[in-house]
């Protein structure tokens, strides 16, 4: 693996170096110095403490001089590219001491290292730029280790090298040295991971091993993975920790690695740590993997890969979004072909496929002539569909709810006079949308008009739309894109789509075809400011700027009042900035240190929650955060809470499922499953039914073939009290199969039955083997979309900052009625990162902008084509004087290509 740790600290940076001889003699390879850079300043060969302590001050390694322009006190020293092997392979190295296997190492390193320094950039600030500029140079020290961090004063083999980077690069241009531009390359840190293990993989096959493909990396084939546990004790201490913390994000892991190390020691020699590792494998073990290392029969190398790999990276990445960076492409690619593809090879794969290819952000990046042309359709169906239909009812009808504002009766009676197919009202959050839909339902019952209403989830369509706007048919788009007899209870009706933002442009095409087909007409109902869909495209924005719509825009925020209205507004305007400091005036932005943070939002909450309204219901309250692993960690403080104030009873753990949402691409890869993974179906699949449950045991291989077809979740515990608020992650029904368990409903656990079942506070009685339910305190900004409350608690700390853009706190922030109140670390930071924009590029925004231009490749491509086409004009209707007078252009292309 890589990661790529910043170091502010030249005094930590210093220790770099003497780790070097932590361990005795022969332990540890001398440091050495590497890059362009490093050659540009007299430095090669072995790394010199003097000099390596001078760069850490940022000085000069020879000259009495700073070596940068400036030197802050809180300046980036540099960057740790910490690269690390696989268990099997630190095994084999350290039971073999096998020269071979660490020079192997080393030059994967050494390799990915420079392709990383080619990319190196630096900042241009001079005559108003504020620009990057390409350097393509770096200096680092590069220093091998080969064992982990004690565990009970010995430690396991982890052959790992870090080579610590100076925050300086050579600007050519200006002629001087200054500080490097790390932002993109740790941006881009997978690929480079992904590229170093491919190196790595295909070096230890030049050796003879034979190496296995695993779901995150890969072994040396024939290792048993009860060895390379027994030796990753380390991990295990790790995961144990993380376990007990609720801590799942790997980043936050590596840091609890740093908080969790033993103290330094006594060390042993290698030799001796040798002997120790060996006497924990039995006579049998140590003569298995003595023949894996004699390697008497040499390995075949794997046929060439890149064509399925890159096949594969096409089908995954482009299922989630539009347009995807090459990098990310070539990125999945590697991570498919790991053994069987080169770095280059791959890449020319890649750049030989009929992509649609452009830059957007500094990025090179791509989009497939299907997605384009699905967003055309998209276009087309609601340009071709304008004044093409009668109103659907009278405008000046008098209205049921004569006290909606004038947004919402000014969107009601477009919707109700539209002459088109498609039509939109766009609604911030808090806007009464729901009311205005009660309205139309009203209308359309009038006029006999069949109406059907979807949302993309279950608690949105059975629980907003049925239970508050009225529709008692209101069903999920899935459910309505394979029902037929819904389709036809619609026919010549109106297809009314709620939260249309979380729809995708495959999902809303298919709506367009059925529509099309049964003679109705669609309502789009959203707000583009909210999240988008977890599938590829943003069809609400597109049909917005592209589809030249008239669109009824509710503005006036009804959830809130005063200043928190005023907040919430200027958010839901785009305009981040002053919202947050609206914010902020309310004093609702808590920066709490990490030691108190959650303990304190798990009291905010519960005192809330104890809050009575003056109908003396009690108040609501709802924790949000961008990521899944804080919100686990507040979940853990509020149960807490609830426990020290005897408001949770007996409890009890449940097997429960968590939903690895793998997409078909990945499901169809056989390693990507564990021995105890939940198999999910929800379709029919030869030797399936819909609806069954498969539990993969050990060897047992998934029906890949049916990717498509089922779901996949990882066996998890989850302990469960009475008087827990829960919430259901996947659908069912109760143990008795009279009523639905939508997924995203909460329940309230009243108790057990004597069968260890659950019972919730309407007495309905839920399997204890249902497994689809996780705590409900606590959620993601995604899935409270949609959900209101009297009181919000937002956890947003660093750790999850990476996930946190404009849209995300949005809505986060317009879940509550009365209050919002955030909790971070770094309030500075967090203003920040809330005005990073979630704007993905839509595939027609990609080929209509002006960077976009066919490649030579692409070209030749689509000349290929052509020569297909005359091969089989015979048998279509077009002309040959047409195909010849294309066929001139694909020439001219073809010699333009060869030239």
């Amino acid at each position: 693996m890589l990661r790529i740790t910043q170091q502010q600290s030249s005094a930590a940076a210093k220790r770099y170096y003497a780790t070097a001889d932590y361990y005795s003699e022969g332990q540890e390879i001398v440091g050495n110095w590497g890059g362009e850079a490093a050659r540009m300043l007299n430095l090669r060969g072995q790394v010199n403490k003097d000099a390596f302590a001078r760069l850490c001050d940022n000085l000069h390694p020879e000259a009495e001089q700073s070596l940068t322009a400036l030197t802050l006190t809180d300046r980036t020293v540099g960057y740790d590219f910490t690269f690390s092997v696989p268990k099997s392979v630190s095994l084999l190295y350290a039971l073999t001491d096998d020269p071979a296997i660490r020079e192997a190492f080393r030059g994967a390193v050494d390799e990915t290292m420079r392709a990383i320094e080619s990319e190196m950039k630096t900042r241009v600030r001079k005559g108003g730029k504020d620009v990057d500029r390409a350097t393509g140079n770096m200096v680092w020290a590069e220093f091998v280790h080969t064992t982990s961090r004690p565990v009970d004063g010995i430690p396991d083999p982890q052959l790992h090298a870090h080579c610590f980077a100076f925050n300086a690069t050579w600007d050519a241009h200006e002629r001087q040295w200054k500080a490097g531009q790390f932002r993109d390359l740790k941006r881009d840190a997978p690929y480079f991971q992904a590229a170093f293990r491919v190196r790595l993989a295909n070096a230890l096959q030049d050796l003879g091993f034979a190496i296995e493909r695993k779901r995150d990396d890969f072994e040396i084939a024939g290792v048993p993975p009860a060895i390379v546990k027994r030796f990753s004790r380390r991990t295990a201490q790790i995961e144990e920790t993380a376990a007990e913390l609720g801590i799942t994000d790997p980043d936050r892991k590596g840091e609890l690695g740093a908080a969790t190390r033993e103290k330094k020691g006594i060390p042993l020699a290698w030799d001796e740590l040798r002997e120790v590792w060996a006497a924990r494998l039995s006579t049998d073990e140590r003569d298995g993997l003595a023949r894996i290392y004699d390697r008497k029969t040499p390995s075949s190398t794997p046929a060439r890969g890149e064509q399925t790999a890159v096949d594969y990276a096409l089908d995954h990445c482009f299922t989630r979004d539009a347009v995807v960076s090459e990098r990310k492409l070539l990125t999945a690619a590697l991570q498919r072909g790991l053994g069987s593809v080169t770095v280059q090879d791959t890449a020319r794969e890649l750049a030989s496929r009929s992509l649609i290819r452009g830059e957007h952000a500094g990025q090179a990046v791509a989009t497939t002539p299907e997605m384009l042309d699905a967003e055309r359709r998209l276009i087309d169906f609601a340009r071709q569909g304008r004044g093409r239909c009668r109103p659907l009812a009278e405008v000046d009808r008098p209205l049921v709810r004569d006290w909606l504002n004038d947004g919402q009766k000014a969107a009601v009676r477009h919707v109700l006079g539209s002459r088109d197919r498609v039509t939109i009202v766009r609604g911030a959050a808090g806007t009464g949308k729901t009311k205005l839909e009660e309205e139309l339902r009203d209308a359309f019952r009038e006029t006999d008009l069949p109406v059907v209403a979807l949302a993309q989830s279950a608690d949105a369509s059975r629980g907003v739309l049925r239970d508050e706007a009225g529709f008692q048919d209101a069903d999920t788009v899935a459910r309505f894109l394979v029902d037929t007899q819904m389709q036809k209870r619609v026919r010549g009706g109106v297809v009314l789509i709620d939260e249309a933002s979380q729809l995708g442009t495959r999902d809303l095409l298919r709506v367009f075809d059925v529509a099309d087909t049964i003679g109705a007409r669609v309502i789009l109902v959203g707000d583009r400011r909210q999240h988008r869909a977890v599938t590829a495209g943003e069809p609400l924005a597109l049909l917005e700027e592209k589809a030249g719509l008239p669109v009824a825009e509710v503005t006036d925020i009804i959830r809130q009042w005063g200043d928190y209205a005023k907040a919430t507004t200027a958010l839901s305007r785009g305009d981040i900035v002053a919202g947050f400091a609206k914010l902020e005036r309310l004093k609702w932005v808590k920066e709490i240190s990490d030691d108190d943070r959650d303990r304190v939002l798990a009291e905010a909450y519960l005192a809330a929650a104890a809050e009575r309204k003056a109908n003396g219901e009690f108040k609501t309250a709802l924790v949000v955060s961008p990521t899944h692993a804080e919100a686990g960690r507040v979940t853990q403080e509020i149960r807490s809470g609830l426990r020290e104030a005897g408001r949770l009873g007996e409890e009890r753990a449940f097997a429960t499922w968590q939903p690895l949402h793998l997409t078909d691409a990945q499901k169809a890869d056989p390693t990507q499953y564990a021995s105890g993974d939940l198999l999910r179906f929800h379709k029919a699949a030869p030797g399936h039914r819909n609806g069954e449950r498969l539990v993969l045991a050990e060897g047992d291989a998934a029906p890949v073939e049916a990717a498509d077809r089922f779901e996949v979740y990882h066996p998890t515990t989850l302990s469960i009290a009475v008087g827990d608020q829960l919430r259901v992650t996947a659908g069912g029904k109760t143990k008795d199969g009279k009523h639905r368990l939508d997924t995203g409903a909460a329940y309230t656990v009243k108790g057990f039955t004597p069968q260890g079942d659950l019972i919730d506070q309407r007495g309905w009685v839920i399997g204890r083997d249902f497994g689809y339910l996780a705590h409900g305190y606590a959620v993601t900004s995604h899935a409270s979309q949609g959900r209101t409350v009297d009181k919000v608690f937002i956890a947003q700390s660093g750790e999850s900052f990476a996930a946190t853009t404009a849209r995300q706190f949005y809505v986060s922030v317009s879940r509550g009625r009365e209050q919002a109140l955030i909790f971070t670390d770094d309030k500075d930071r967090l203003r920040s990162a809330v005005q990073r924009a979630d704007a993905p590029l839509s595939a027609t925004a990609l080929a209509e902008s002006k960077s976009h231009r066919p490649s030579f490749r692409q070209r030749l491509h689509d000349h290929l084509a052509f020569v297909r086409r005359l091969a089989t004009f015979k048998r279509t209707h077009e002309s040959p004087e047409r195909v010849f007078q294309q066929e001139k252009s694909h020439q001219r292309t073809e010699r333009e290509y060869e030239r």
